[in-house]
């Protein structure tokens, strides 16, 4: 009798360890690695991460830190398999064997802090402003008092490199010396909005979700959605998913996502404007363009 009572809890204890192994096993899911920079993540990354780890039953582990450089040489040191970003990649050792698939349209915004008067500046005196000739509010129809110029270390940063390239057509051209300079946009942010003299170069989707900022019209023309969409707005710019040139097959999965209807659609409901809805000269022919190079280089 004690026997059989003996090898009966055995059984029990087999059978208690064996489902416990099921359940960790259908518990454990198919990961992901991805990095993507602070203004992406804000954009509609974290959004599309969600959405398709429902869709697909997959774990995505998604970095809260670090800007475009910190994405690519994640990719390029293969300690993630996709990133996201706010400019093209470079084509230096580390971005060279990176390329990027554009997926949505941002655009630089230019502000203030919410109680300066100034609403619209024009792109001319905002690039005096940039390289250091305009120092002071009341050249521009403000306050008696100096412009505290705000901007990001370095000449690579997403927000950086394209306003050299945009506004300036060179990405190597030199800013104001007597600017603050800062690791990352959301200092910058909140510069601004402590600083009431503050002036700062920004992303639209960024700065239009922080309280206390105020985004400029430039040449009259604000940074809307709508303006961004139908290209009345001048300086918007894509935003990027980047593979490797082999990238893994969960990589691909979520960049084609990306770029399917129901993908466009999370990037739109997120107030970030997307490839399908752009309305610009030639936008209908670039999203066409994207969904051939995806099918090219992810083959």
């Amino acid at each position: 009798m004690f026997k059989t009572i003996i090898a009966l809890g055995m059984i029990s204890v087999s059978l208690y360890s064996n489902t416990n192994n099921e359940k960790s096993s259908e518990l454990k899911l198919p990961e992901l690695k991805m990095y993507a920079c602070g203004i992406t993540r804000v954009a509609f990354i974290r959004e599309l991460t969600k959405s398709f780890e429902e869709e697909r039953n997959i774990s995505i582990t998604l970095n809260k830190k670090g800007g475009v450089g910190f994405v690519t040489k994640g990719l390029h040191d293969k300690k993630i398999e996709i990133g996201a970003g706010c400019r093209a990649p470079l084509k230096n050792d580390i971005e060279k064997d990176i390329w990027g698939t554009q997926v949505a349209w941002g655009a630089l915004a230019f502000i203030v802090n919410e109680k300066n008067p100034i609403d619209n500046l024009s792109l001319d005196n905002i690039k005096k402003i940039l390289l250091g000739k305009i120092t002071n509010w009341k050249e521009l129809g403000g306050e008696d008092k100096p412009i505290t110029l705000y901007l990001r270390k370095g000449k690579k940063s997403g927000v950086g490199s394209t306003a050299r390239k945009l506004m300036f057509n060179d990405a190597n051209i030199s800013f104001s010396p007597d600017a603050i300079r800062v690791k990352s946009s959301g200092p910058i942010r909140k510069g601004v909005i402590s600083n009431e003299y503050a002036f700062a170069i920004d992303d639209v989707t960024s700065s239009s979700r922080t309280k206390g900022v105020k985004m400029l019209k430039v040449d009259n023309i604000a940074p809307t959605k709508e303006n961004i969409s139908h290209n009345k707005y001048k300086l918007r710019r894509p935003f990027f998913i980047y593979l490797t040139k082999k990238p893994t097959k969960w990589a691909r999965q979520f960049l084609n996502f990306s770029l399917t209807e129901k993908g466009q659609e999370i990037i739109s409901k997120t107030g970030t404007a997307n490839l399908a809805e752009a309305v610009g000269k030639n936008d209908d022919r670039n999203f066409m363009f994207q969904k051939f190079l995806f099918q090219m280089k992810s083959r």
